[in-house]
């Protein structure tokens, strides 16, 4: 049977969210079979300290940089080395495609002067490159990462594993910015409370989607409201994950609510571009609505509403009995 292939972009959360968010420490990649290996960003005149690769350029400029790549691990180290395209997953991470090969913007802009490495323990390497923004890419953020790879096979032959390495690349390349947002697929849902005097639990999912040519990210809250404005809420204003041009986010927000049959509200972001020149943009206001029965305060009132109704009937059909009764008991004595 062939060997699945399946991509890890590292072995260990931890370094997934180094390699990902670009932080300032080295991004480290490790296993229990003695493989680890970490990499960083070379100091020089594009920088030092750097936790990430970035550049503004101008259409047709080209820069020249360098990673270095550092075998921690206990056994010798072959990695690939390659550029790709990078994306925000629905869940605010960032992550690169999964075949370099699929790159359509700045995933190509990179040419690696190696694409093949051999570190014993404790060797490391310097991996130049190169980047050149095409004379005609579009204004705005452009987004890559810079990548070494280790493909294994697993014992059980099934399934082909990639752990990957590496450092994100951000090119702004010059001209005019145009950040914007879109929220879209807005759905709601209440949920009752099994206790008829506390509020419900109303879940709003949503996505956030950067339309412009720019990073983003901004603020978001919910609002929401039962009939005529009665029980309104609003969560607190919560900082949303930055966003690559042409992505989407997905997020989740709860809020409590008491609600006398249907509930409406709306998504309210603020966005704003990320990056000098960027600015803050209008607010976004999505509306939405759903119903939202409070079932346990409806069951206590049925149940209440019942117990009045035999009561009511109870005590007609003790008067009725007692109307019935009382004439004849008088004719018995007259009698």
């Amino acid at each position: 049977m062939p060997a699945q292939r399946s991509t890890t972009m590292l072995a260990a959360a931890t370094a997934s969210a180094l390699l990902v968010l670009g932080l300032a420490a080295p991004a480290i990649a490790q296993d229990s079979g003695g493989v680890a290996w970490t990499v960083k960003t070379v100091d020089s005149e594009n920088g030092t300290g750097r936790g990430s690769f970035s550049y503004d350029l101008e259409p047709g400029a080209t820069v020249s940089d360098a990673m270095v790549v550092v075998n921690t691990g206990t056994v010798a180290l072959p990695l690939d080395v390659y550029a790709a395209d990078a994306f925000t997953t629905a869940g605010g991470d960032v992550d690169l495609i999964a075949d370099a090969s699929d790159s359509e913007d700045a995933g190509l802009w990179v040419s690696v002067a190696t694409s093949e490495i051999v570190l014993e323990p404790g060797a490391q390497a310097e991996i130049p490159f190169t980047l050149t923004v095409p004379a005609g890419a579009q204004p705005g953020d452009h987004a890559a990462g810079l990548v070494t790879s280790l493909a294994g096979v697993e014992a059980s032959a099934i399934l082909s594993v990639e752990r990957r390495l590496g450092a994100r690349i951000n090119v702004r390349v010059a001209g005019a910015l145009l950040p914007a947002a879109q929220v879209e697929n807005v759905r709601a849902a209440y949920a009752a409370s099994w206790n008829p005097f506390e509020a419900g639990t109303l879940t709003v999912d949503y996505a956030l989607r950067n339309t412009g040519n720019t990073r983003l990210t901004g603020v978001g809250a919910i609002e929401a409201a039962g009939p005529v404005g009665l029980f309104a809420s609003r969560t607190p204003a919560e900082q949303l994950d930055e966003v690559i041009p042409g992505s989407t986010i997905e997020v989740r927000r709860t809020l409590p609510v008491s609600a006398l049959g249907w509930v409406s509200g709306a998504v309210v972001i603020d966005p704003e571009g990320v990056g000098l020149g960027a600015g803050q943009l209008a607010p976004v206001v999505t509306d939405f609505s759903a119903p939202a029965v409070p079932w346990s305060l409806v069951a206590l009132l049925a149940v209440v509403a019942g117990l009045v109704v035999a009561a009511v009937m109870l005590v007609r059909r003790r008067r009725a009995a007692t109307v019935e009764g009382g004439p004849s008991g008088t004719q018995g004595q007259q009698g």
